[in-house]
């Protein structure tokens, strides 16, 4: 029989797989989101039109480089499948066979880790997602064999998850060597005797001092508006506003109970006053005076105040919810919008330095045609110049970037030199939104700046209320009882106190006032009128705003899709000029002009990456989410 040659490995391939090698190892060390094209190029001393030429974008390379490192774990699927092993020898399989591959790849562990801690809007979430739960459906097949109960199958798929990202957690922080190689065989043990007998809950306290979570490896635009709520100052003041109305309805409500008081009073009469009666004078009190009081207080009508004044509290409470609300939104809005702008700085510093960096490798070939004496001086100092214009660029950019970062932090309630990285991308969806009316009417029922305006209008129309009682007569019940007692000595005997009780009705009735009420009355009726025009002119604006958010939303969306493809053929364009270049086809003036297109396309492409998560966050705003 003839034996199969093995397919020759071109010359192609060779660079393919050097491409990959260098991609996972730089995205191993930085996180995939931290490294970009001209560093992979600029580390393979290729430029990155060759670079496209192999993959058409970053995410392709991401995919591939992923479906690369986890070609082990097919592998393996394949190897213990119907191999006769025995559970827990197939569990030392897998344990063994990942730790071999953290060995054989060091820097596996940190790329893996920072791929979990990925914004879950990504692609690197996607695919860790897709991995998860294909390896997951590989490891129920295989247990199903097994014969063990649901519970026990899933507790055994929930621990071998665990094992596995607690070997990636000690590799980063100790090393691979920090791992016993027995690990695998005795974590094997342990598992398959809980699942054989023990409690899950022992066998999960036998493997916790073996377990940790992966730490994120930077902050997402989720995770960044979460630390806003907690830490912004006027999300906090306005909690504060809100728990104050709160306790205000506790106040109004307190005029509906009944107000009980005492007093006590002890007079010491050092010199007794004396009167005259028949020409004899006669002192009066004896030498020690005691007082006492008990009184209650109960309003029985007050014109409608009372009532009125609990259903003020109310709606101010209601209103300070909604004011809580508002500064949330309006937060919200300002960390997502500036963390995309802060991210728009980071991309547009990356392309500066491509094309730095692209300018500079045109420098190195026509210096090298410049000894060949295929070049002149003046094409040289030219590139030079060109080299040089784009140096400050790349400055101001980065300068940009940090500037953005502290404007963030401050929104974040951070301090100035806290470290913070940003571990999202301007990789929102440009959908198409909804229908204005749809827009409208859900901005009306979730707009908190709307649900203010009609409140202040309730509040108004509950302060006529008030102002009428002014003209309404009061009513209330008291009740008081006494103590009296007078002595020389001590404290009053049974002769010397005495005890009184009274109760009664207490009515005030306002005859005239000057006018007073009748001037407060018209001036409530004023406030609400003029509520009701705050209230439609809300309504206006906040039309306005939901139309002005739809239409940026729609065009960015349209520029998105204009540009996506005009990257891709600027590239192909350049890398097309610099081979004429070479070969004596084209100017220095046709490389810069390609060079310039490519710079200019991907700068327009990626504000418009920008502006849709940019107006996604203002639509969103705008209709109260």
């Amino acid at each position: 029989m003839k034996q199969q040659k093995t397919p020759k490995e071109t010359k192609g391939d060779k660079t393919r797989q050097r491409i990959l090698e260098t991609a996972s190892a730089l995205m191993a060390e930085k996180g995939p989101d931290g490294v970009s094209m001209r560093e992979i190029s600029a580390k393979l001393k290729i430029t990155k039109p060759v670079l496209y030429y192999y993959f058409k974008d970053k995410d392709e390379l991401i995919r591939a480089s992923f479906t690369e490192g986890t070609k082990h774990f097919e592998e393996l699927n394949m190897e213990i499948k119907d191999s006769g092993l025995t559970l827990e020898q197939k569990l030392e399989r897998i344990f063994s066979n990942h730790l071999a591959f953290i060995r054989r790849y060091p820097d596996m562990p940190k790329c893996a880790l920072k791929i979990i801690a990925s914004p879950s809007e990504g692609v690197l979430s996607q695919m860790h997602r897709e991995f998860k739960t294909n390896n997951r459906a590989a490891l129920r097949r295989m247990l199903e064999e097994e014969n063990l109960p649901r519970r026990a199958a899933e507790d055994i798929i929930h621990m071998v998850g665990a094992v596995l990202a607690h070997f990636m957690i000690e590799a980063r922080e100790f090393g691979a060597a920090s791992l016993d190689k027995s690990l695998p065989a005795r974590l094997a043990g342990i598992i398959t005797r809980g699942s054989r007998g023990l409690k899950a809950a022992l066998v999960i306290l036998l493997l916790s001092p073996l377990l940790a979570k992966a730490q994120a490896a930077g902050l997402s635009v989720d995770s960044a508006v979460d630390l806003a709520m907690k830490n912004n100052t006027s999300v906090a003041n306005a909690e504060r506003s809100r728990l104050i109305y709160k306790e205000k309805i506790l106040e109004y409500w307190g005029g509906v109970y009944p107000q009980l008081s005492a007093s006590a009073q002890y007079t010491r009469n050092i010199e007794k006053s004396s009167i005259f009666f028949g020409g004899k004078k006669i002192t009066m009190g004896l030498d020690n005076s005691y007082a006492a009081s008990l009184d209650l207080n109960q309003v029985l009508w007050a014109g409608g105040k009372v009532h009125t004044g609990i259903t003020m509290a109310g709606i101010y409470s209601d209103s300070s919810s909604e004011q809580l609300r508002a500064a949330k939104n309006t937060v919200k809005k300002a960390v997502t919008q500036l963390y995309y702008s802060v991210l728009l700085s980071k991309a547009m510093a990356d392309i500066q330095k491509e094309t730095l960096e692209l300018a500079r490798q045109h420098l190195a070939t026509i210096e090298a045609q410049y000894k060949q004496g295929l070049a002149s001086d003046l094409a040289v100092l030219r590139q030079k110049v060109e080299v040089s214009n784009n140096e400050p660029a790349v400055t101001q950019n980065q300068n940009y970037y940090e500037l953005g970062l502290l404007s963030l932090k401050n929104l974040l309630g951070m301090e100035p030199d806290a470290p913070l990285a940003l571990s999202g991308s301007m990789g929102c969806a440009a959908q198409s939104a909804p229908a204005l009316e749809t827009l409208y009417a859900k901005a009306m029922a979730s707009r908190p700046e709307y649900r203010l305006a009609d409140l202040q209008k309730r509040l108004a129309f509950e302060n006529i209320t008030i102002e009428r009682a002014g003209h309404y007569p009061y009513l209330g019940a008291y009740a008081t009882k006494q103590f009296q007692g007078q002595t020389n000595g001590g404290f009053p005997g049974a002769d010397e106190r005495t005890w009184s009780l009274s109760a009664g009705l207490r009515l005030s009735l306002p005859l005239f006032s000057g006018g007073a009420v009748v001037s407060k009355v018209k001036q409530a009726e004023l406030e609400l009128a003029i509520a009701g025009e705050n209230l439609k002119n809300t309504g206006r604006e906040l039309k306005i705003a939901v139309k002005k958010a739809w239409l940026e939303q729609n065009e960015a969306a349209q520029r998105l899709a204009s540009q996506e493809t005009a990257v891709q053929t600027a590239r192909t364009a350049l890398a097309a000029t610099e081979l004429r270049f070479r070969n004596g086809l084209a100017g220095q003036l046709d490389l810069n002009d390609a060079t310039l297109a490519l710079n200019r396309a991907q700068t327009l492409y990626t504000q418009a990456q920008h502006d849709v998560c940019e107006a996604a966050a203002e639509l969103a705003w705008a209709v109260g989410e």
